[in-house]
């Protein structure tokens, strides 16, 4: 049953990504609803919408009551309800370019089948924001307070810092710590939606457009923090980003890395291989490589 076992999740996937695109979950987060009202609301057929909710209850999504449907306990804690609209078109483009994957074998085309530009903009871009700032959401309490800074570290870089939730929750723990995020205007854009969500700490938070894969960094900060980014990049490009972090970082520079569990070997090929091959500069890096999950982080040191 090994092709069953492959097939099954996608066909949940396409259920969550159908309720998705109807705003289905939106409807049911505000209370027990017939399928007459949710197919009024949704502007779907009765039929079909029935069949989907049996579906969602089948995978433990939505509960069934009195000919009515809610959300369940666990899918209104996990669920990020008012953002997942946004998030089905960067969700569903990934999916769908995925199912080309052997073309990728093939070929093997440089930047892979997906590529950035695909998140540049349009509700590609905005979704993969919106699906960014909820994988973010569940990790930056964690990440932040592994992170201890130098009490003299006044400036912060979050490079591809996109959402800004990483800037704005250090420069919560440092009541001295300035940040500037450096992402693409549609990364900016999401970063905006933060600090009008966090007023208390807006006003220290800078916004700088900029493509750190092919424009140099802004220089003078004393931490900089790389979240999800390593894995996205080419061994290549993060030798050269480990190259401009030193020119950008301060003599008590801090480099703090939040990557996925395959980036952990990316990571240290990177800073093996930037200071194996150049003359070694006045000060530290410190790599954090935080996973995700609650266990003590995994430090590289290279002075």
């Amino acid at each position: 049953m090994l092709l069953l076992d492959a097939a099954l999740p996608t066909f949940s996937f396409w259920t969550v990504i159908a309720a998705g695109e109807l705003c289905l979950f939106k409807e049911l987060d505000k209370g027990p609803q017939s399928v007459e009202v949710l197919a009024e609301r949704t502007g779907a057929s009765g039929r079909g919408l029935e069949v989907l909710l049996e579906a969602l209850e089948g995978l433990s999504w939505v509960e069934k009551k009195n000919g009515t449907y809610e959300l369940n306990d666990a899918a209104r804690k996990t669920l990020p309800i008012d953002d997942f609209n946004t998030m089905v078109p960067f969700l569903k483009d990934q999916m769908l370019t995925s199912a080309d994957a052997a073309r990728a074998v093939r070929e093997a085309p440089e930047g892979g089948i997906h590529g950035w530009e695909r998140v540049r903009s349009g509700p590609v871009g905005r979704g993969y924001q919106a699906t960014m700032r909820w994988l973010a959401s569940g990790t930056v309490d964690e990440v932040v307070d592994k992170i201890d800074l130098p009490d003299e570290a006044r400036r912060m870089l979050d490079v591809g810092g996109s959402h800004g939730m990483y800037t704005v929750k250090f420069c919560r723990k440092y009541p001295n710590l300035r940040g500037t995020v450096l992402d693409w205007p549609i990364g900016l854009e999401a970063a905006e939606k933060t600090l009008r969500e966090r007023p208390d700490v807006a006003g220290r938070v800078d916004l700088v457009e900029r493509d750190f894969e092919k424009e140099e960094l802004p220089e003078g900060y004393d931490f900089a923090f790389l979240g999800n980014i390593v894995h996205g990049v080419s061994p290549a490009g993060n030798r050269e980003l480990f190259g401009n972090l030193a020119r950008a970082t301060t003599d008590i520079g801090t480099v703090g890395i939040q990557p996925s569990e395959l980036a952990k070997i990316v990571v240290i090929l990177a800073l093996a291989h930037y200071f194996a091959e150049r003359d070694p500069r006045p000060f530290g890096v410190r790599a954090l490589l935080l996973p995700t999950k609650a266990r003590a982080p995994m430090s590289v040191r290279c002075l």
